[in-house]
């Protein structure tokens, strides 16, 4: 009896000492988790050893693709009383989007995977119907011309530089750069829709039928008078573009009889339409004129829609910086001769 009483105690002696050697191993790899991740120890691989262990696994990647980039988080900094900074960003300024330009005066269309459209463009009429002078006679001949016309897409771009700490740290920076890009393409695409570009020579108001009232002074009236004149030549113009000097000079005119605003109430809201006409404002219209269109008789075809990449670029790798690109690729068409006029008022 008493060997097996000495039996159990050794036993139990044996097991509390296994729980205390466990309860100190636990407490040692408690301590050592809590350590400052600064200090070294020969256990840990060190930064370069990381790098070639994520680039062992990695690496079937960069045979296929020539370009890997591997992220090798370092130890972090001690918490001091700087870590518990708070700091709010106070916003970036940038001027906002536009609906200044040409092209929102045209009917746009999706054309993805398009280098150029092959169209006839209509530019006169031969003949005219007319009363058959007896039964059985020659009946009068119409026949319309037109000319084929090959349009080439345009590609609109520009691009900004940043810093790979600016694109990461502050996403209100990014997005200004992008607003920026977006307008500057948007100016620039104005411009060529109205004067021309590469490929579209001479733009909307080159191929615009010019016109000189020799009746209306104002630009307004000049206008309405063009809109008689080309719904007789069997057109419907339903947009006019004109510069915002112009627009401004419109709304603020005044009655000469009283002081009146002739658009309308003086605090309301600044007109949109001039008389059926829906109004688009163009820098690129020149001061005094207005290009009046039949927006079914031209339409922008957008093969790519405005994006904005960033990538890298030459060597802004090894400078730490970025490329951000915005770009928009589109084709003008213009399909009929007097679907659009440049007006002048009378001098």
């Amino acid at each position: 009896m008493s060997n097996l009483e000495t039996q159990i105690t050794a036993a139990l002696d044996g097991i509390s000492a296994r729980q205390r050697e466990i309860s100190d191993r636990l407490l040692q790899v408690e301590q050592r988790g809590t350590a400052q991740h600064g200090e070294t120890t020969t256990k840990a691989d060190s930064l370069g050893a990381q790098f070639v262990k994520s680039f062992e696994q990695n690496k079937d990647l960069f045979e296929k693709t020539r370009s890997v980039r591997l992220e090798v988080k370092a130890a972090g900094d001690a918490i001091t009383t700087s870590s518990g900074r708070t700091i709010i960003s106070g916003g970036v300024g940038a001027p906002g989007g536009t609906l200044l330009g040409l092209q929102n005066a045209l009917i746009t269309r999706p054309a993805p995977g398009t280098s150029a459209v092959e169209y006839s463009r209509y530019t006169g009429i031969q003949g005219a119907a007319a009363v058959q002078s007896a039964e059985g006679a020659a009946k009068a001949a119409v026949r319309p011309d037109h000319t084929l016309i090959t349009q080439t897409a345009m590609t609109i771009a520009g691009y900004a530089k940043m810093s790979r700490q600016a694109l990461s740290d502050s996403s209100e920076l990014k997005r200004a750069v992008d607003i920026t890009l977006s307008r500057s393409v948007a100016n620039a695409l104005d411009v060529a829709l109205t004067t021309g570009g590469t490929g579209f020579a001479g733009g909307y108001a080159g191929l615009a039928t010019a016109y000189t009232s020799l009746v209306y002074t104002p630009l307004v009236d000049a206008i309405s008078e063009s809109v008689a004149i080309m719904q007789t030549a069997g057109f419907s113009p339903d947009v006019v573009a004109v510069s915002p000097a112009d627009w401004l000079a419109v709304v603020v005119a005044k009655g000469t009889a009283n002081d009146h605003y002739l658009s309308g109430n003086y605090l309301g809201a600044l007109p949109a339409e001039m008389r059926g006409l829906r109004v688009v404002l163009s820098p690129t219209v020149a001061t005094g004129k207005a290009l009046l269109i039949d927006s079914a008789h031209a339409d922008l075809l957008v093969i790519d829609g405005f994006t904005v990449e960033v990538a890298y670029s030459g060597d802004d790798f090894t400078n730490n910086l970025v490329t951000v690109l915005g770009e928009t690729r589109v084709i003008p068409t213009f399909r009929t001769t007097g679907a659009m006029r440049l007006i002048t008022p009378k001098a």
